[in-house]
């Protein structure tokens, strides 16, 4: 590199460091921690907020009805959630349609079985939040509200590593 490139990139660097650029980016929810306390409205017109997710294991899904693998995952999230809820597991969706699509959130859920709670994110402030580039993203909490696992794409009857913490989770707060 030739020396007024180095000095260049030098200066960017520096300039970026002096800025506190790199702390400044929020990121993504980790494995122990809690996701961002964010508050929705449910399809039911009650209100959820995900800092009060505490108290039992709960499985977050983030989706669209314009997402074909998220479509395509509904049914198993639907299967889990029946399976698993008298074990303590709460499943709620976080749909990232806009306000607008809400009969078509509310249809398509019908047409689909779903009972779980379902709440609509209009502004994309979970996108935002969790950093998110694609849908549909899962994340399993524990009872305490920590990040146990999370999911980046559609979650299937295949993944191993899915359904055993699922049951973990379920295992321990049975046990409780």
């Amino acid at each position: 590199m030739t020396a007024p490139r180095s000095l260049a990139v030098l200066l960017l660097v520096g300039a970026v460091a002096a800025c506190g650029a790199v702390d400044d980016i929020p990121r993504a929810p980790q494995v122990g921690e809690p996701l961002p306390d964010l508050a929705f409205a449910t399809l039911e017109g009650d209100s959820i907020s995900l800092g009060d997710l505490d108290g039992r294991p709960t499985l977050v899904n983030v989706w669209a009805t314009w997402c074909p693998p998220c479509r395509a995952e509904i049914p198993f999230l639907q299967s889990i959630h029946e399976e698993y809820e008298a074990r303590g597991l709460r499943v709620v969706g976080i749909s990232a349609d806009n306000a607008g699509a809400l009969d078509q959130v509310q249809d398509f859920l019908a047409e689909a079985g779903v009972t779980y709670e379902n709440a609509l994110d209009p502004r994309g402030t979970t996108m935002d939040a969790f950093r998110l580039l694609g849908l549909p993203a899962t994340y399993l909490l524990d009872a305490e509200g920590r990040v146990a696992l999370v999911r980046a794409g559609p979650v299937s009857e295949s993944d191993r590593s899915f359904l055993e913490t699922i049951e973990a989770l379920t295992a321990s707060e049975a046990g409780a």
